[in-house]
């Protein structure tokens, strides 16, 4: 790849240059910020390495004027001022529409740029600028006449249990369908219902269209309905009429929870501490919503009766962007437990986020890794209550094999991923001593290729590897066989990095860390806990396989009683 670095320290240049080489990235560095955007007037980069810190001027400069004039080129931001600042710095890019590959801390460029640059540049996610306007595809007159004529239609994405997948409730999202057939969401048309008057009328249509389907979603087995009402219908005393009228027409089938904006609650305080108490007589319950980018928080959940805490989807998808993100939504979490309210996270998306939610406590769950918004014959289909209970712990449909049935899953066959030969051949060498069947790559991917087909009971992954680090392994492997179990190695646990490693494994899906170089003895320990002894079968013949035949160099042999040398990353 063809990469430009802007930094003004001239000695970056010297570090960088000859390591980037190896990797095969041609770079391009600039000390000034004139010379660094002429180049970008004659020549485009595929990346850029941006330094925060730039003498007189600052690299936060640099990201607006890149969203302004070069936005679609990926940029990866480096720093010497600690991790808060470049995880400000990526949120202030994110916000620009600029894509950001990475944020990475000086000391360690050369340990994580080759994993961030080898990973595959997605598409620039459309910036602020380019998002679709309600009010420029629709106009008030359309907006009222599919009103009339049936054009609003209920979505339902499905709220689950996060442990197992298992339907709880849905939240309802609110269609537009339009006369060429395309189906609009919601922000491409509330906006305008808003601020022409029309709101009301589209939440009475869309009420009215939730209770025609109570009998198919009864087929659903859901336990509860949570809507959302906006903030101007909250104001108004129709809006009890409304919920009212939802109440009585879901009686029997399910619960009805209401939801309101922690911006709409801290906003309105007086006004809604009548409407919520009216509210939760009637039998409906109360969850604050986007909870974490309002204001006034704490006042709201003091002063208004509600019982379950949605935290934000943006508090989901940065958890694993730094420490502090990871810190802020295990509080948030927390929080809602010590004031014994329902816990639901909103926009899960990955394996490794349904992870960290279960192991952080939350009660439910929403987002793509379950379910998009549906139709409600979708949802029935999806979720019928006379499904086999407990399919998969993700969802309701697992799209791939979970490993631990036939195959290589089904014996104790241990797979060992590392680049470095001679770590790979001594773990191999022990872990067959022990009697169980191995399996050996240097390349990742490969590895992941097979596992699709025959999954490992144990994976026994090294974290740092060019291309595709250990990281990202755990996070695929979880994807692709949820049952195997993974043993992270790095000697990062005792290079200054303790803790961010042990945390980054674990939240990922790892079972257990080892440092480097492995005490054989506490190897031994991680794998009979996991996975057990071997079978008498596997004891008496266990085997090696590798996509490559063993170095002829020798491999070090334990020294001592507790140790072999396998050399760290």
């Amino acid at each position: 790849m063809h990469l430009i670095c802007l930094d003004d320290d001239p000695r970056i240049e010297a570090v960088l240059g000859r390591f980037l080489k190896r990797f095969g990235h041609g770079v391009d560095f600039h000390v000034s910020v004139a010379s660094f955007k002429a180049a970008l007037e004659s020549d485009l980069p595929d990346i850029v390495l941006l330094d925060l810190g730039l003498g007189r001027e600052n690299g936060i400069d640099v990201i607006h004027w890149l969203a302004e004039v070069h936005p679609r080129i990926p940029v990866v931001l480096l720093s010497g001022h600690g991790d808060d600042l470049l995880d400000t710095a990526r949120r202030v890019a994110r916000s620009t529409g600029i894509q950001v590959l990475g944020a990475v801390s000086k000391s360690r460029m050369v340990k994580e740029l080759p994993a961030i640059l080898g990973r595959r540049v997605t598409a620039t996610s459309r910036g602020p600028h380019q998002t679709l306007q309600a009010r420029d595809a629709i106009t008030r007159q359309d907006l009222e006449w599919q009103i009339r004529g049936g054009g609003i239609l209920p979505y339902f994405q499905p709220i689950v249990s996060p442990d197992n997948g298992r339907l709880k409730g849905v939240e309802v999202l609110a269609r537009l369908r339009l006369p060429s057939g395309q189906i609009l969401g919601a922000g491409e048309f509330i906006p305008l219902a808003e601020s022409s008057g029309l709101i009301y009328e589209v939440t009475e249509t869309l009420f009215e269209r939730l209770i025609e389907s109570t009998e198919t979603l009864e087929a659903s087995g859901l336990t509860f309905i949570s809507v959302n009402l906006s903030p101007l219908i909250l104001q108004q005393e129709r809006a009890l009429v409304l919920v009212r009228r939802l109440v009585d027409g879901l009686a029997g089938i399910c619960a009805v929870k209401i939801e309101m904006t922690e911006s709409a609650a801290s906003a309105y305080p007086d006004i809604l501490r009548s409407v919520a108490a009216q509210i939760h007589l009637m039998g409906a319950s109360l969850a604050i919503d986007d909870f974490g980018i309002g204001y006034s928080s704490m006042r709201a959940l003091a002063e208004l009766p509600f019982d379950t805490l949605k935290i934000d989807l943006s508090f989901v998808s940065e958890m694993f962007d730094s420490p502090k993100a990871l810190r802020l939504l295990r509080a948030m979490i927390a929080f809602g437990r010590t004031l014994e309210m329902q816990v639901v996270a909103e926009g899960v998306e990955t394996e490794a986020q349904r992870r960290l939610l279960i192991e952080a406590g939350v009660d439910l769950a929403q987002g793509y890794l379950f379910g998009k918004p549906m139709t409600a014959e979708d949802l029935a289909s999806t979720f019928s209550i006379s499904r086999v209970a407990g399919e998969s712990k993700c969802g309701p449909e697992p799209s791939v094999s979970a490993g631990g049935g036939d195959g290589v899953g089904a014996g104790r066959t241990v797979m060992v991923v590392d680049d470095d030969q001679r770590m790979l051949h001594a773990t191999a060498r022990l872990v067959t001593a022990w009697g169980y069947r191995c399996e050996t790559f240097t390349d990742a991917r490969t590895a992941l290729q097979v596992s699709e087909t025959a999954a490992p009971q144990l994976l026994i992954v090294d974290i740092y590897m060019p291309e595709l680090d250990g990281f990202e392994v755990i996070k695929r492997m979880r994807r692709i066989a949820p049952s195997t179990r993974i043993i992270a190695v790095s000697g990062d646990v005792v290079r200054g990095h303790h803790t961010n490693v042990l945390d980054m494994c674990r939240v990922l899906g790892s079972d257990a860390v080892l440092q480097k170089p492995i005490a054989p003895d506490r190897l031994r320990a991680a794998v009979e806990r996991l996975i057990g002894g071997p079978s008498p079968i596997e004891s008496s013949g266990a085997t090696v396989e590798s996509e490559c035949p063993p170095e002829p160099q020798r491999v070090e042999e334990p020294q001592g009683t507790d140790r072999a040398e396998v050399p760290g990353t």
